[in-house]
């Protein structure tokens, strides 16, 4: 028994005795007795059950597919938040590669002319040797002789000496700049080399983290293709429920006016038949909203006029009335519903709705079947 039940003084009084006499009369019998001509309602519950466990099957896959690509997503923003710095390092080394390469192609370059200039310097100091070997330059005294005055030669002396100066100080220029190159040439190939390694190693590591991602989203995709599978099936079952259902309707009418048992309470000041939630009662907490709509539906159909009671309830308010702090009210999941004390289990789950708890103080307590 999930709580006391002093809620039962302030009840208004649902039905007479005779009136729930026949009602036990017909919970007995309902399901059992077939109408003229069509299906008797013990074989159409039997499909509905049966069709209400498929459905259920299906409901479980949807829900495991979608608890699956909740994870497969979450899985790949993962992978995705890891490939985002790997591909920034990777364009920034390969970037200062391709500089790296650049500028060593330049230096190689400029090591080429300077080798070739130094080969044709070479070439001029050799023949300047070669002819100052077979005609010796002139002595000073010849010098002197052939001048055409001191002027003449100071100039002359002066411009032997920047000749000379001039070719020592090209030739060690162009030695020092080919040294110079060669130094640049070695150090951007080590730095180069090294860069190449942190670029393959880097495109390694991202390349694996990709194919991970590319075989998560390949994963993805097929649990979308499981999800969809499941999500039109059970459209499919609800429809031949949703049908099934009806003909079981009909054929409990039809049983209900052959037993001479209606199982209406009539009307009421509120008139009608349906749902009809009590004043200050809240329905509009977690399952509530959707209790309360297989409950009006059962009701329109069966020709039922059904009190909510009792809804939502806060921890305090359910001790106060008989209950405890956690019990299915204070959840947002039950509701004690005046009317349906003699509507069989079986209706009940044909709805969608369960009786959990036994026993006739708990006749009225449903809640929604197999959890919704």
């Amino acid at each position: 028994m999930v709580h006391q039940n002093p809620r039962a003084a302030v009840r208004a009084p649902i039905a007479g005795p005779g009136r729930r006499a026949a009602v036990l009369a017909l919970t007995a019998g309902l399901l059992l007795v077939p109408s003229a001509g069509a299906t008797s309602t013990s074989t159409l519950q039997g499909r509905l059950d049966a069709q209400g466990r498929r459905s259920q099957a299906a409901r479980q896959g949807l829900h495991a597919d979608r608890a699956r690509l909740r994870a497969v997503a979450a899985r790949v923003r993962e992978l995705e938040a890891q490939l985002a710095p790997l591909d920034s390092a990777l364009q920034t080394d390969a970037a200062e590669l391709d500089r790296l390469q650049t500028e060593l192609r330049d230096t190689r370059a400029r090591l080429v002319g300077l080798r070739a200039e130094a080969v044709k310097d070479r070439r001029v100091l050799s023949r300047q040797l070669l002819a100052q070997y077979e005609e010796p330059a002139p002595g000073l005294a010849d010098v002197v002789l052939d001048a055409r005055g001191y002027a003449d030669l100071l100039g002359r002396v002066g411009q032997v000496r920047r000749i000379a100066e001039r070719n020592a100080r090209v030739t060690d220029q162009v030695r020092r700049a080919k040294a110079a190159a060669a130094a640049a040439e070695t150090h951007l190939q080590e730095v180069a080399g090294r860069t190449a390694a942190t670029v393959a190693t880097e495109r390694t590591r991202r390349d694996a983290v990709a194919h991970v991602r590319l075989e998560v989203v390949q994963q993805e995709a097929t649990i979308e293709r499981s999800r969809d599978r499941h999500s039109t099936r059970l459209k499919t079952l609800g429809r031949r429920e949703d049908r099934l259902r009806g003909q079981l309707v009909r054929a409990q009418r039809a049983a209900a006016k052959a037993a001479g048992v209606p199982l209406s309470g009539g009307t009421s000041p509120q008139g009608g038949y349906g749902f009809f939630p009590a004043a200050g009662t809240n329905y509009g907490m977690h399952d509530e909203p959707e209790l309360a709509r297989r409950l009006a539906k059962m009701a329109k159909e069966l020709h039922l006029h059904l009190i909510g009671l009792s809804g939502y309830r806060t921890p305090q308010h359910s001790v106060e009335v008989g209950g405890f702090a956690n019990d299915p009210h204070t959840r947002g999941e039950a509701s004690d519903t005046p009317g349906l004390e003699g509507v069989p289990e079986a209706t009940l789950n044909a709805y969608g709705l369960t009786r959990p708890f036994p026993g006739a103080a708990e006749a009225d307590h449903v809640q929604l079947h197999g959890g919704g």
